[in-house]
């Protein structure tokens, strides 16, 4: 299901309503000794960013806003700008907990939806082709970093962005000759 990203406000657009609405407000991290975490949840790392949009320099009750991104960012808006995502976003839900945008759009941001949305948006074939790697990787008692690296050595490249064809091609050459080998000359690698 395709979704219209015109349907929600960027972050931008509730920054600006938020500085009209409020000229003397401000964002920072809603603990300046700590503007972002690290937390992991089982193996997965996320970044976790608390912002406070503040309506006057002594605004009591500023709105707090909160917003995370797995590391390394599943998606091209999100991977290697993990910190930035999440601090966009967390000032996005900030500005909406203050009353400071308008909400008829929805609480979650234009950038919000934009990167879930391509998380979802994943060649199903290579998804399977992974889940096949994995299998084989757990059949052999490979670990799953060390298939990683041998696809990065074999197609220059991190498996878990890779098309179906370059999956495709690696299982098939994995199969035939196995880990430890240079998959390109069938010659163990060093």
């Amino acid at each position: 299901m395709a979704v219209d990203l015109g349907d929600y406000n960027d972050v931008a657009t509730r920054i600006a309503e938020f500085r009209t609405k409020w000229p003397e407000g401000c964002l920072r991290p809603a603990d300046l000794d700590t503007p972002y975490a690290i937390e992991h949840i089982g193996e997965q790392a996320y970044i976790v960013v608390v912002a406070a949009a503040y309506r006057t320099p002594e605004d009591p009750t500023p709105g707090v806003g909160m917003a995370y991104e797995p590391v390394p960012g599943r998606t091209p808006y999100t991977k290697f700008s993990e910190l930035q995502n999440a601090e966009t976003a967390a000032w996005g839900r900030a500005i909406v907990a203050a009353l400071a945008a308008d909400t008829r759009k929805g609480v979650a941001s234009h950038e919000e939806v934009r990167n879930r949305t391509a998380e979802r948006d994943v060649d199903p074939e290579a998804e399977v082709l992974r889940a096949q790697i994995k299998a084989l990787a757990a059949v052999r008692k490979w670990p799953l970093r060390d298939v990683a690296h041998e696809f990065d050595l074999h197609t220059g490249g991190d498996i878990r962005d890779a098309s179906a064809e370059e999956l495709t091609r690696f299982l098939t050459d994995l199969r035939a000759v196995g880990m430890g080998v240079s998959l390109a000359s069938g010659e163990e690698a060093s």
